[in-house]
């Protein structure tokens, strides 16, 4: 059924309602004929559609628009913010990294040449330790050989005083004898001193020995008298000469303790067990200059 039918059937309603009941019974409606169909066929938008369609389409594209300006509005204001607070950031950090890197690398190259001043270092400080422990020994040697003196000394010194105590007739060439081994003694030991450049002590024992031979030097013989003033002047040089010469002294000291053992004739037989000074190996002496200027005996033995 068209649209146009469907409209004028309400209003025959409308009709038959307002007829009294009377009437209604009486009247007989007409047999209904058949409308023809209106030809169907594809119908298009209507006006309202199509402005409401444009209207929708408009409303989308300024959504569309107000959300890309919205974008590019927070990306104009974001990417400074991001650039400052994320990206500035990290160039710093990488610059400052590298710099830290060339510093370390530095650094390094610094700790490597201080490694290797250290190891000389420790290795001059072993060549030190050496030669100090070299030195301790030979000076061990010295002190040794000076025990020894002294020890032999003592020995002379008690054979003197038991001569003494036995109150005897004692044979002026016995005390001679004596005598000229204590003053060898003594300049042995003074050596030893002049090695070790203890010069006070060498001093004191070549003193001692001079006069000594001072006083065996008038009741000894003719030939031996002449060495023993030669022997005397060379000490008297010695004495002249230390501390402020301790090379000339050495030199005075060496010779006159050659021409002293010489001219030393063969002692007597004495109740006392000594040990000559011929036979005791007496080290030669090589000048070694010190750091003050000076120059410094040392032993050879």
């Amino acid at each position: 059924m068209t649209k146009r039918n469907k409209e004028s059937e309400p209003a025959e309603e409308i009709v038959q309602a307002e007829q009294p009941a009377s009437e209604i019974v009486a009247v007989v409606e007409p047999p209904i004929q058949p409308m023809e169909s209106a030809p169907t066929g594809p119908t298009g938008p209507t006006f309202g559609q199509r402005v409401g369609r444009f209207f929708a389409a408009l409303l989308r594209l300024v959504i569309f628009l107000i959300v890309l300006a919205a974008l590019a509005a927070g990306l104009y204001f974001a990417l400074p913010l991001v650039y400052q607070n994320y990206i500035l950031p990290v160039q710093e950090n990488t610059a400052q990294l590298t710099q830290l890197k060339t510093r370390l690398a530095q650094n390094e190259i610094t700790i490597a040449g201080l490694q290797t001043k250290l190891d000389a270092a420790q290795t001059a400080q072993a060549q030190q330790a050496q030669s100090i422990s070299d030195l301790d020994g030979k000076v061990q040697k010295i002190e040794e050989q000076i025990a020894a003196r002294t020890q032999s000394l003592a020995a002379l010194e008690q054979a003197q005083s038991a001569l003494q105590a036995q109150n005897d007739a004692t044979d002026a060439e016995v005390e001679r004898q004596i005598n000229l081994m204590k003053s060898m003694e003594l300049l042995s030991r003074a050596r030893l001193f002049m090695y070790q450049s203890n010069y006070g002590l060498a001093r004191i024992d070549v003193q001692t020995a001079r006069d000594l031979l001072a006083k065996v030097q008038p009741t000894a013989p003719a030939d031996f008298a002449d060495d023993l003033a030669e022997v005397i002047h060379r000490l008297d040089l010695t004495l002249a000469n230390l501390p402020t010469f301790p090379v000339a002294a050495s030199d005075d000291l060496d010779i006159a303790w050659q021409i002293l053992l010489g001219g030393l004739p063969q002692p007597p037989a004495i109740p006392v067990t000594a040990t000559p000074a011929s036979e005791t190996p007496i080290p030669e002496a090589t000048a070694t200059p010190t750091p003050s200027g000076t120059v410094e005996p040392t032993a050879t033995p």
